[in-house]
């Protein structure tokens, strides 16, 4: 077989895996076969372009290139065969995809939920991957309270920020707190939007004026 037929073979296997639902080969097959017609054609670009898909999603095919060898050959059994699942489970490390891994085989962690994790594990690195699986989880039947908030230019440290708030509600009650571009995003659980609002009441103050106060504090 010379190049120009196994070209044209790449090709058509590349699109029937990437334009159904159900997909005749694994994940690593796939990446596999995008790296060769990478290869062959030069560039992602020039990969994108001939199989009609965007860059984008073929960098999350790539993805399983970001995975432990333990996990890849899970991948590679198709136990885990969802490309977004792969995707995000690239931002972990290898000890960590295999906790994931775990999970996902099992049917206890979706694609959003292991998306959810990462900032999770930013928020709390304190806690094992065990234990951010496990807020996670618990997360999914527990209602959340998301509020929006600024925080002033000359603000530095968010640690200190969110520490007001743990003083409050209490850091279980915490499901995540970020601050970015100047806005701060917290979100709690139904008991620690509770106890904040009892924190409000007790201020007379109602709960956006209490948050820019503590914020401005």
């Amino acid at each position: 077989m010379n190049r120009e037929e196994m070209r044209e073979i790449v090709i058509a296997r590349l699109i029937a895996n990437t334009c159904r639902k159900k997909r005749p080969n694994s994940l690593i097959e796939i990446a596999r076969d995008i790296r060769w017609l990478e290869n062959d054609l030069g560039s992602l670009k020039a990969v994108s372009e001939t199989i009609g898909i965007s860059t984008d999603m073929l960098g999350q095919f790539l993805s399983v290139e970001r995975l432990s060898p333990e996990v890849q050959n899970l991948v590679a059994e198709r136990k885990i065969d969802l490309v977004n699942i792969v995707h995000y489970m690239r931002n972990f490390d290898s000890e960590a995809q295999q906790v994931i891994a775990r999970e996902v085989i099992e049917g206890r962690l979706s694609g959003e939920d292991i998306r959810a994790l990462a900032p999770l594990q930013k928020s709390l690195p304190h806690l094992t991957i065990e234990q951010l699986i496990s807020r996670i989880q618990k997360s999914r039947d527990v209602k959340v309270y998301v509020a929006y908030f600024r925080v002033p230019p000359e603000f530095k440290n968010s640690n200190e920020l969110k520490g007001k708030f743990e003083k409050i509600v209490g850091e279980t009650e915490i499901v995540s707190f970020t601050v970015k571009d100047y806005v701060g995003t917290l979100e709690l659980t139904s008991a620690g939007l509770k106890k904040l609002r009892e924190a409000a009441k007790k201020r007379n103050l109602s709960l956006r004026k209490f948050v820019d106060m503590i914020v401005s504090e």
